[in-house]
């Protein structure tokens, strides 16, 4: 059975994410009654700005960006802008909405930046969080978030590439019908990310300490677009920096699921005997993650065993039976039912190495027996070994 129920997690996911937009769209519309001036830009702050360009619409180098530093911009809809080299330093964004907008060119910086406001400016407001974030929608990013604050953020229907979160505070972030390309973690919290209907193509931590992950952390199934071996080899590897940096934050179950969904996509890249090897893997015990699939497989095997038996010879009460030799004319569904519980007990006490008794293989089938407890006693260690393995962990 699945360690994660992406049907669930994806159900719970959307609900919230409604939940997080009616919030914001509620808690906008009180600010934008009361307007509080204390610090909020009235350049930039409870304004609807269309087709404005931040920045310079040439290619420059992050040392030659505009600053624009120490703002505090509100319930702000920025509706079809650019920007391009351009560096937000210290800057806050409450309840905004970025709207088919372009970060592009030289890329955009946001340095030590909020996009969250976690307490209202009603008193008492004292262990009272509103979580009032920022949303973008239908946006192009190339960007970097250096040090910033970006919790409960919102990416939907967003095209990230090349674009990096650094020291960044990421927690329950939901990034939604996007494509990501290109993007680098480095030291920065990922504790309750949920990213769903997402097309990642390359995914990277890169970090001097530790990137955080925690349970709740979410990455949805990756959709196959083009079905190419250069796919599947970008796809698995996406599942492998997953798998391995919740197996680094301790998530030993979650590292399961992603190592597992890792190895179905890295099996349609390989070649015919290695993923043949592969598959007889996945068969015996899920690549190490679904023990039900050794029950699976032994059933399979015993009921195999059973027919070849029918067919190569059995004794049953001092008659031999043998339908490669004499066929099955003759025989009525009850006896056939009779003869096949005879052959299944037989196959049950081979493959679990306990011998026959009455009911005995004859010729060929007798030599078969050999091969059915070797399969047997694999099988049982295989078993024992992944439930071993689940429960160490």
């Amino acid at each position: 059975m699945a360690y994660i129920n992406f049907k669930e997690e994806k159900a719970k996911t959307v609900i919230q994410l409604e939940k997080r937009k009616e919030n914001n769209k509620k808690i906008c519309s009180e600010q934008k009654k009361n307007k509080p001036k204390d610090n909020n830009s009235e350049k930039y702050s409870f304004k609807v700005l269309n087709n404005v360009h931040f920045g310079s619409k040439d290619y420059k180098n992050e040392d030659e960006f505009k600053v624009i530093p120490d703002e505090n911009i509100e319930c702000t809809v920025f509706e079809g802008c650019t920007f391009s080299n351009v560096k937000f330093k210290n800057c806050n964004f409450s309840g905004c909405r970025f709207v088919d907008c372009k970060f592009n060119k030289g890329g955009v910086v946001f340095e030590d930046c909020i996009f969250l406001k976690e307490t209202g400016d009603n008193v008492p407001n004292l262990n009272k969080r509103i979580n009032f974030s920022c949303e973008f929608y239908n946006c192009k990013l190339y960007a970097k978030f250096i040090n910033s604050n970006c919790g409960f953020l919102i990416f939907d229907q967003c095209n990230l590439k090349d674009t990096a979160f650094e020291t960044s505070d990421l927690r329950s972030i939901i990034i939604i019908n996007s494509e990501l390309n290109a993007i680098k973690f480095k030291d920065s919290n990922l504790s309750g990310i949920k990213v769903l209907n997402t097309y990642i193509m390359d995914l990277e931590f890169t970090d001097d300490d530790k990137s955080k992950l925690d349970e709740k952390s979410f990455f949805d199934k990756i959709t196959l677009r083009k079905n190419t071996k250069e796919e599947y080899e970008g796809i698995y590897m996406v599942y492998e920096t997953l798998a391995n940096k919740f197996k680094e934050n301790s998530l030993n179950n979650n590292f399961g699921e992603y190592y597992y969904i890792c190895n179905i996509i890295k099996r349609k890249s390989l070649k015919p005997m290695p993923k043949f090897t592969s598959y007889l893997y996945y068969i015996s015990c899920g690549y190490g993650e679904r023990p039900i699939y050794s029950v699976i497989t032994s059933l399979c095997m015993i009921i195999i065993f059973a027919i070849l038996y029918l067919i190569l010879g059995l004794q049953i009460d001092g008659k031999v039976i043998s339908y490669g030799v004499y066929g099955m004319g003759g025989i009525s569904i009850f006896e056939f039912l009779s003869q096949m519980k005879e052959a299944i007990t037989v196959s049950v006490s081979v493959f679990g190495g306990v011998g026959v008794n009455d009911t005995i293989p004859v010729g060929y089938a007798y030599i078969l027996t050999n091969f059915e407890i070797l399969f047997g006693v694999i099988m049982m260690g295989i078993g024992i070994g992944t439930i071993t393995r689940k429960l160490v962990r």
